[in-house]
Order: structure tokens, then sequence, then C-alpha cells
């Protein structure tokens, strides 16, 4: 009986574990907490707004180069 209580509750606490790591995707975030692509840092607003980075385009050219 023993046995089985404590087999119960290791997987009672395996579960838990594992309902609360897999939660919602979370997207990959700039330094100022903007989601990267959709989103620019406005430093005059002090906050993110959507739109792309003026740089986007700049970047991909030159890896596209090399």
């Amino acid at each position: 009986m023993r046995p089985f209580i404590v087999t119960s509750a290791l997987s009672a606490l395996v579960l838990a574990a594992v309902a609360l790591s897999t939660g919602p995707a979370t997207a990959a975030k700039t330094k100022m907490g903007c989601e990267r692509g959709k989103e620019v840092w406005n430093a005059t607003a002090g906050k993110c707004e959507p739109g792309k980075s003026k740089h986007a385009g700049k970047v991909a050219a030159k890896k596209a180069k090399k």
C-alpha cells in the first residue's frame, strides 16, 4: 500500500510540473521588450509601437551579399 501512495504522489508532482512548464509560447523580445520583427521602440513615446525596424532590410541585404 505504501509504494502505491508514494508512486501516486510522485506521478501527481510530475503531472503538475509538466502542466506548469507547458504554457503559451513566448515571442522573441528585444532588449527593450518589443516583439522582434513586429514592434519597434519609440524613444519619444517611451514604449513599443507596431511597425518594422528601419534597419531590418539593410541587415538582410548585407547577409545576402556575403
